[in-house]
Formats: C-alpha cells, structure tokens, sequence
C-alpha cells in the first residue's frame, strides 16, 4: 500500500494552543448574544460534530449566522494563540514528502496570520478556511478531487513544476483535536491522527475512530513515515 502523500491539519487545538485562546474569545460573543454556554467545555462540546453545524441546530439559521459572524470576526482581528511546542518542526519535517494543507473552521485571515508570522507559510500548500468552506467534508473532498492540489510545496513560495497525480484517499491523513474532525474525515475516506494535547480527551478521538493519537508532536512524523499496510481507515 502506499505511504501518505498528504496531511491536513485542523489549526485550533493542533497546531496552535486553543483551549483559552479561543474560548476568551468565544466568551465574549457568548455574553453578546447570551447564548448560556456559560463554560470552557460547554464550548468544547460544540466540537463534537462542527461548530458551523451545532450552532444553527441549536439556535435556528438566522441567529447562529450571526452567531459565527461575531465570533469569526474576533478571530479575524484579535486572535493570537501561541504555536504547539514542536509543530514548526513537524510541519518542515513533513513539507518536503507530503503535500500540507490546513483545513479549520477559523477564517482564512486568522490562519494566514498565524502560519506566516510562525515562519511556515510557505510550507503550507493549501489552506481551506470556515468562512469559506464551513463543512470540512466538503474541503476534504475538494483535496482528494481537484488533481492539482497534489503539488508538493516545500517551504519555499514556488510550487514544483511537475504533472500532480491525484491522491487516493488512503493517501491522505487529517491531524486534529477533535471528535467531530475524526468523524468528518472517516467519511471521506481519509486516516486520521488525534492529538492529545487539544480540545477533546483521547479517549473519545479513539473512539471516534482515529487511526492513532500522538502524545506528542513528534510522533504525527514517524506515523506518517511508518509502513503503511496495515493502515487502512475503517469503512475506507
């Protein structure tokens, strides 16, 4: 079987430190819209399926649009969370064998801001944000459909010259935080790499069917490097 040729990362809660950052934020459209998720893990528990969804299931369209229109525009202009420990290097360990991508339901500026000012964007090969694709099943699937998406970028601006061979979706991993990421991209197909140190328990990434759950960031390198024969996603 073949090795990964690509790896998504979700950004909040894997590649940068999410638990307060977002929650100050998110705090505040809270109280501006007295939603009563009054808690860290009220909010956490939104994440068990995607935030674009929950909330509109929650407080009908109108309102949730509204809703993440506030809460987005924070991230917009004030968020800054602090990179993972190691994740740099992770994402430059990986940038010269894989394709990578980032794939969050934070706006696009917001991830801009971050990989660029953490020295990695030109690492990065792809980014799909929520504001404007809110489903990641539906980035996912523009990955694994548009063929020249499969174009290695290797921590410089050019992307290589060279015919792009679309991936298969065994070919794929998407790295992330949380139960509803896993879900979303077993549906797609693709592996999936839970990490501990985010928003959910790894306990519950194991059950929402992650391939593997790093302890830490170094670990998503030899997964992804490792033989890949038995590794291939339930129900893919």
């Amino acid at each position: 079987m073949a090795p990964l040729r690509a790896v998504l990362f979700d950004l909040d809660g894997t590649l940068v430190q999410a638990r307060d950052s977002t929650w100050r934020l998110f705090e505040r459209t809270n109280r501006a819209f007295d939603l009563g998720i009054d808690t860290p893990e009220a909010y956490f528990d939104l994440f068990r399926d995607n935030m674009f969804e929950a909330l509109p299931r929650i407080y009908g369209e109108v309102r949730a649009e509204a809703v993440i229109a506030h809460f987005l525009e924070l991230m917009r202009q004030e968020y800054a969370p602090p990179l993972v420990p190691g994740m740099v290097d992770v994402v430059r360990a990986l940038s010269s064998e894989c394709v990578l991508g980032i794939v969050s339901s934070n706006a696009v500026s917001a991830i801009r801001r971050i990989v660029v000012d953490a020295g990695i964007g030109n690492c990065i090969a792809h980014i799909f944000g929520g504001d404007v694709i809110p489903d990641k099943r539906v980035a996912i699937r523009q990955f694994l459909e548009e063929p020249s998406y499969a174009t290695l970028r290797r921590c410089s601006n050019a992307y290589e010259e060279v015919p792009p061979v679309p991936f298969a979706p065994g070919e794929v991993a998407l790295v992330t935080d949380t139960v509803g990421d896993v879900r979303q991209a077993r549906d797609c197909g693709i592996h999936t790499i839970g990490v501990t140190w985010g928003l959910h328990e790894p306990g519950r990434l194991e059950d929402a069917g992650a391939d593997f759950v790093a302890q830490w960031p170094m670990e998503i390198v030899s997964w992804v490097r490792r033989p890949m024969a038995k590794l291939v996603p339930q129900g893919g």
